[in-house]
């Protein structure tokens, strides 16, 4: 029994040693993160400076299945067409200013006439109109722009018997169509 304690006296005794190396173990694995994110035994990179992105095998692969930078993969698509002329902006503004303000034709005929001068989605949009409940009832001077075209885009306002109906153009097709409209009532 005398050996047993003994040898006891000498664990506890030396305890602060083992509790310090095992500490230093510990401290040891949680600083190296039991390896890097490579695999064991890989040596961490060095961050001490600016970190890059890289790029992968795959996107540097001859054999990649990813289109080239530029390329188009539809092959449906034609060039752009030209834009149409500038002159032609407030002919097609007016035509459907007058078309607009028939506020006195079936919705069916109201439709037919302002459809003809507008992009596909806004034309599909007017189909909901009621002309009846469009204020102005006839176009009483000329467009204005308040944006002229350029690139492709343009904006004029009419003046009519209610107030100012404000026109949105775009050039589709090579050609200007209206994508949207806005009137404001005059105060009286």
């Amino acid at each position: 029994m005398a050996r047993r304690a003994a040898t006891s006296a000498r664990i506890t005794d030396g305890g602060w040693q083992v509790r310090a190396a095992l500490a230093a173990v510990g401290a040891a694995v949680a600083l190296t993160g039991c390896g890097t994110a490579a695999g064991p035994g890989t040596p961490a990179p060095d961050v001490s400076g600016p970190v890059y992105p890289t790029v992968s095998a795959v996107e540097v692969s001859p054999t990649s299945s990813r289109e080239a930078p530029g390329s188009d993969d539809h092959g449906d698509e034609q060039a752009p067409a030209a834009l149409p002329p500038a002159a032609q902006a407030p002919r097609v503004v007016e035509a459907f200013a007058v078309a607009w303000a028939r506020s006195d034709l079936p919705a069916d005929v109201w439709w037919k006439r302002v459809a003809p001068h507008c992009e596909d989605g806004f034309a599909h949009a007017l189909r909901t109109v009621d002309p009846a409940q469009v204020p102005a009832t006839q176009v009483t001077g000329r467009p204005a722009a308040k944006q002229p075209p350029k690139n492709g885009a343009a904006v004029y306002e009419v003046p009519t018997d209610a107030g100012t109906l404000t026109v949105t153009l775009a050039a589709v097709a090579g050609r200007w169509v209206v994508i949207g409209n806005d009137f404001v009532r005059a105060v009286r």
